[in-house]
């Protein structure tokens, strides 16, 4: 006659179960979080390619879209522009569609990437605004020293004199509108210290371009 579990046995194979889970459970969270990141770099640097495509057919980068009712990252604010879906550089979405193109922020579903540049700036859907520049504020000796004080950096309306020609980004992972208005008020996303760190847990998968021509960002990090 076959012998049965004893309720003791059975709760120590469940203790030992559950024991491993938690040990298991956060690592492949990590790997996953990690895969995602990775993807999220990949499209950065296609989203890159089209924008020197862009400038190749065109001999200037596309303006910076700034026509977000809200203001805030989460929603339009800075969305990839149209331009590089009606040159065939990225894929197009619907024309009644909010988005400019069906190039989405895997950590801001239903919202593209966003694009800084400095120069052609659109304030009012389509229409790129006569007297407004787009700018970036980018930090004193950057890329080799990076900081968030706003003495030890400039804003930079010509594209000729900025040392970043243009920035891609991603929200990140953990995205806290709040510590980045705090932190930089508009100053985003050129500084290093706003840039995803693991141990933060938080902060914008980044790349840019540099007037040298070199591209530079968080995936150095990795």
């Amino acid at each position: 006659m076959k012998k049965g579990f004893t309720l003791i046995e059975l709760l120590v194979v469940i203790s030992i179960i559950a024991l491993l889970m938690g040990i298991l459970l956060p690592s492949l969270s990590q790997t996953r979080l990690r895969a995602k990141i990775v993807a999220v770099d990949t499209e950065l640097r296609q989203i890159g390619l089209a924008l020197e495509y862009y400038y190749l057919d065109n001999e200037k980068y596309p303006p910076t879209r700034e026509d977000c009712h809200t203001g805030a990252l989460k929603d339009h604010l800075y969305q990839l522009p149209k331009q590089l879906a009606e040159g065939g550089q990225l894929p197009k979405t619907n024309p009644k569609d909010v988005m400019a193109t069906i190039t989405e922020d895997r950590f801001n579903r239903e919202h593209t990437y966003k694009y800084r540049s400095v120069g052609e700036c659109i304030r009012d859907r389509d229409i790129i605004d006569k007297w407004i520049k787009s700018r970036l504020w980018v930090p004193d000796g950057f890329p080799e020293r990076s900081n968030v004080e706003e003495e030890k950096g400039q804003w930079y309306k010509e594209a000729e004199k900025s040392p970043v020609k243009w920035v891609v980004f991603s929200l990140g992972p953990n995205f806290d509108e709040q510590w980045i208005k705090e932190t930089l008020e508009n100053r985003y996303p050129v500084p290093k210290e706003i840039w995803y760190s693991p141990k933060r847990k938080k902060g914008f998968l980044v790349r840019l371009h540099l007037q040298n021509g070199n591209e530079h960002g968080s995936f150095e990090g990795y």
